[in-house]
């Protein structure tokens, strides 16, 4: 009977349109994996930024310590040029004016380095936290990964499964439905064959002759929609046999 073919024309459409909402799906989840990638990415050189900024601050800690280290050197050297025996007074006197700079350059360099440190207890203190906030979004970030990625391949896995079951069903279809739903598919997707509304295509909904109405109910012959070539069939043939 041909509302027996309708109905395995019917069921390969129910097919078609899940692989098509699937294939819809996967193509949602690349762009979504991108975005946790390029956020986990920032998150990660900011942190970096904070590093970088922390070893900064020991190099010049350190540079200031070996400032400091050799201005002692150097002091230690003039104290013993002036301990020289029957050195002149003006030569003493300018070894004085010397050491005196060189000691207080570094009291400067060490009030710098006492700053130094009251501040880099708040600075280890932020980027201890920096590195706890970026390890919690880290993971959650491979967490949401992992979910998307079996997402993925859970309906990959169903996709595969629909398309053995199309692979059967299109032996089952006549070939006269098959080629016609086959043009309409590859040119307007896997909507082909849908119900009347009342008096209207339950595709674009435009209103449907009553005879074409009776004939549709009949089943008895393929019924098209003069607007927009959809097969049509009647409410009750909607729901397989």
């Amino acid at each position: 009977m041909f509302k027996d073919d309708i109905e395995k024309l019917k069921a390969l459409q129910d097919i078609d349109s899940e692989i098509a909402r699937l294939k819809e799906q996967l193509n949602l989840y690349p762009p979504m994996i991108k975005k946790i990638e390029k956020n986990l990415l920032r998150k990660r050189k900011e942190l970096q930024s904070i590093r970088d900024g922390q070893q900064e601050r020991l190099k010049q800690k350190r540079l200031m310590e070996k400032e400091i280290l050799f201005r002692q050197e150097e002091i230690q050297k003039k104290t013993a040029q002036q301990n020289v025996p029957k050195i002149k007074q003006d030569a003493f006197d300018a070894l004085k004016r010397e050491i005196d700079k060189l000691k207080g350059e570094i009291s400067v360099l060490e009030d710098k380095i006492i700053q130094f440190i009251a501040e880099d207890e708040q600075a280890l203190k932020s980027l201890a936290k920096a590195e706890s906030v970026f390890k919690a979004e880290e993971e959650d970030s491979q967490l949401e990964r992992k979910r998307i990625e079996e997402q993925i391949a859970s309906k990959k896995r169903r996709t595969d499964e629909l398309n053995s079951e199309r692979a059967q069903q299109l032996t089952l279809v006549p070939n006269e439905l098959l080629t016609y739903y086959n043009r309409y598919y590859r040119g307007h997707g896997p909507t082909v064959v849908v119900p009347i509304h009342g008096d209207s295509c339950g595709g674009c909904h435009m209103r449907i002759l009553p005879q074409i109405i009776v004939e549709a109910k009949q089943c008895e012959k393929m019924i098209t929609c003069e607007g927009c070539r959809r097969i049509l069939i009647a409410p009750e043939s909607n729901s397989p046999q």
